[in-house]
């Protein structure tokens, strides 16, 4: 007897087995990794940021884990970027709807297709929900001062704007989705709805169909399905459909398709419209969520381009990406960002300006810096009684609102700490980025050190507020795609693209100090009254340096024996806009190129011919000893008469991993293909400790006088990454506050301290 029943219970572990293979979810997700790998693509870019492995250095996703909206980590926050998620979801609902519902003909038969499609294709959204879950938890209860019940009901709100976007597309399809009963009348969907699977629809109801402007035959490349999910999440078996005319279920499938393409046009025009109110803070949501409204437009672009023109899509987004690029090339075109104060109808030849010698004018210049010095001399000799002071330098490393919050943290404890005297000892600042923007921002609160506290803690709030949002926000619903709000300044028109918009977060976040001119710092800098700075933008056509500077320092960039090399690196901007209409820059406009990062700002166009772009300053000197040294050079015999040595006071992000080599491990195929360009991308800022190393060596046999290099860094654990981002967490912020009080850095102060002869 058990032989005789043994076949049939192999036949029912092959059904099993069968039905859970041709399970309609599962075979979705094979059907995507057969034929959709770019919308996949999108999943693992998410999985990846959500696990860490992707943008961690930038600080990606903390984004997600704990998104920032109007400065707090509210519910509001959570619900938005839960919104923000649910339209992704269903962008990649209604694009896999689009390119594989003709392989699955047996939907066409079912009410609500559509509906039942987006309850199949759950499988990976539900993954990431739950994968979201406990990475967020985990996060906010180690690095929050939230309780359980706190922590849960954000995550909650994420769930329910996750839940309101869904909720509010699928009634939309469900008003507007046709089935058969709806297209071909009831008496076909009593037919679809009987048990009698092998009865025939009426002919009346094939020449109906006749007539149907959608020619493809979805039966020739139909998927084979046994079961799914139903509409009240209940396991169904599948109906034999091979019976119904092919041309009545592709045109139930091509109406869903045309619906879809509206409701995708719609959708993407309302977050485009958003964009029109880009000044009004909360309206301005989270990165996340501004990162998952820039991947729904992609996604929804793409599938309701393929629902009208299906084969032709890829030609189509060829052109348009070409003509896109051709547009780009034409000067004072719709993507140009240029610098606020400046009067582009008054262009200079670069070229020109290259090849000018002007020796009197760097003789000139060299002369007003004595001068400067002078005056910083008498100042000290003055008020501290010294008759050789130390000439304090500062230089100030680049690094997004890390390096922003540092540089001015450590300005603000060393001068409160020194009474005073260290800022009054300083020179010159010089950096990059976040470094400078910090650093320029403790310049102003000491230059009104009469009225306010310069020291409060307040300051150090302001730089660790965010700049992303608006930043991330700008780029996907205005730069990318339609830039309509212009403003006049000096008679120019500018974009209010995310470059205009950062200058406005820095003046909001500084209490309107940096609203000032170029100009306004000459007068303050010539009477030693406050430290000079230089900023060192790049220029991105021929990687020199663009030195801007409220004062004239020509000699960095004329020096006799650039021209013997003919081998000009530095730029004077005022020189080369010429001083007059330089002078007019914002200062905001200044902190910018020094601070654009690629990708996330704009590069900025000066009005030169031919046009060139400057950015980041990191690219060239991201420390900014390669500057401090060079004034060093220029005026070596006035600090080795008039000063007893010289300190420069480095502020960077940590140490130097120079001779850390645990992190080499042996490397695969494709890492060795790409390590010759990753490595040296990724040392680029060890490559400039090494050239630092080696200028600051040279410096020693050339200068008489001591030349002492102190670092003050910060301290972090080896797990502890703080984000190259313009935002940062509270615990970040918490992480960099405490570093001051590390071991070496107090060790250094104790040195600084000595050196300036400081109680």
């Amino acid at each position: 007897m058990n032989k005789e029943r043994q076949p049939k219970n192999n036949a029912q572990e092959k059904t099993s087995l069968e039905k859970l293979f041709y399970f309609f979810p599962l075979q979705l997700l094979i059907v995507h990794l057969k034929k959709n790998q770019q919308l996949l693509l999108f999943w693992l870019i998410l999985f990846l940021i959500l696990f860490g492995e992707l943008g961690v250095k930038y600080g990606i996703p903390l984004l997600f884990y704990a998104p920032e909206y109007l400065g707090q980590l509210s519910l509001w926050s959570y619900g938005i970027l839960g919104l923000s998620f649910g339209g992704f979801v269903m962008a990649f609902n209604i694009a896999s709807y689009i390119m594989n519902g003709f392989r699955f003909p047996f939907l066409a038969t079912l009410s609500k297709p559509f509906l039942k499609y987006c309850i199949n294709n759950s499988l990976l959204p539900l993954i990431y929900l739950i994968c979201y879950s406990v990475l967020t938890f985990n996060f906010l209860d180690a690095n929050e001062n939230f309780e359980t019940v706190g922590i849960f009901f954000r995550i909650g709100s994420f769930y329910l704007g996750y839940s309101i976007f869904v909720t509010i597309s699928l009634s939309y399809f469900l008003a507007t989705n046709k089935d058969f009963e709806k297209l071909f009348g009831k008496e076909i969907g009593n037919l679809i709805s009987s048990d009698n699977s092998e009865e025939e629809p009426a002919k009346a109801l094939l020449q109906k169909s006749n007539k149907s402007w959608f020619k493809e035959n979805v039966n020739t490349k139909a998927w084979r399905v046994e079961s799914y999910i139903g509409s009240k999440f209940r396991l169904k078996s599948t109906r034999y459909h091979g019976h119904y005319d092919q041309k009545m279920l592709s045109q139930v499938f091509r109406q869903n398709h045309i619906n879809a393409s509206f409701f995708e046009i719609a959708t993407i025009i309302s977050i485009l419209l958003l964009g029109q109110f880009n000044d009004i803070d909360f309206v301005i949501i989270p990165a996340a969520a501004s990162f998952f409204l820039l991947i729904t437009m992609l996604l929804m672009t793409v599938s309701a381009i393929r629902s009208w023109i299906r084969g032709w899509t890829i030609v189509v987004l060829l052109l348009l990406l070409i003509g896109l690029n051709l547009l780009t090339k034409f000067e004072n075109s719709y993507f140009e960002s240029k610098v606020l104060g400046l009067n582009y109808s008054k262009e200079v030849d670069y070229i020109e300006y290259l090849k000018s010698n002007d020796y009197e004018k760097v003789k000139k210049d060299s002369l007003h810096h004595i001068k400067i010095l002078e005056n910083w001399k008498n100042k000290i000799n003055t008020k501290y009684k010294t008759e050789k002071p130390k000439a304090i330098f500062v230089a100030a490393s680049g690094g997004g609102s890390r390096a922003a919050l540092w540089s001015l943290l450590s300005l603000q404890y060393l001068d409160s700490i020194t009474n005073g005297q260290l800022f009054d000892q300083t020179i010159l600042i010089s950096g990059s980025s976040g470094g400078m923007i910090g650093s320029s921002y403790y310049r102003e609160l000491h230059l009104h050190k009469d009225a306010i506290n310069p020291y409060s803690s307040s300051y150090q709030e302001d730089m660790g507020r965010d700049l992303l949002n608006p930043l991330f926000f700008n780029l996907v619903v205005n730069d990318m795609f339609i830039r309509t709000n212009t403003i006049e300044i000096n008679g120019e028109n500018h974009w209010k693209d995310r470059g205009y918009v950062f200058e406005e977060c820095l003046l909001n976040n500084s209490d309107n100090f940096f609203k000032k001119s170029l100009a306004d710092y000459q007068i303050i800098e010539e009477n030693a009254n406050a430290p000079m700075i230089i900023y060192t933008p790049s220029i991105l056509n021929d990687s020199r340096r663009l030195l801007i500077s409220s004062q004239p320092i020509s000699f960095l960039s004329k020096e006799k024996y650039n021209y013997a090399l003919n081998n000009i690196e530095n730029v004077e901007y005022r020189n080369l806009i010429g001083e007059v209409e330089a002078d007019k820059t914002r200062f905001t406009s200044v902190l910018r190129m020094t601070a654009s990062f690629p990708y996330i700002m704009p590069s900025i166009t000066l009005p030169t011919i031919p046009r060139i772009e400057v950015f980041d300053s990191g690219l060239r000197d991201n420390y900014g000893i390669k500057t401090t040294l060079q004034y060093i050079h220029v005026f070596n015999e006035w600090f080795t008469e008039n000063t007893s040595g010289i300190i420069i006071i480095q502020l960077r992000k940590g140490k130097n991993n120079i001779d850390d080599m645990s992190q080499y491990q042996r490397k695969g195929l494709a890492s060795n293909l790409l390590s010759p360009f990753g490595s040296l991308y990724g040392n680029l800022f060890q490559i400039q400790d090494f050239n630092n190393g080696e200028l600051l060596s040279y410096a020693q046999s050339w200068h008489k006088n001591s030349i002492e290099l102190l670092p003050l860094e910060i301290n972090r654990k080896e797990k502890e990454n703080i984000s190259l981002s313009w935002h940062l967490t509270s615990v970040e912020k918490d992480r960099i506050k405490e570093s001051i009080h590390s071991t070496n850095n107090q060790e250094n102060v104790r040195i600084i301290k000595s050196r300036l002869k400081t109680p």
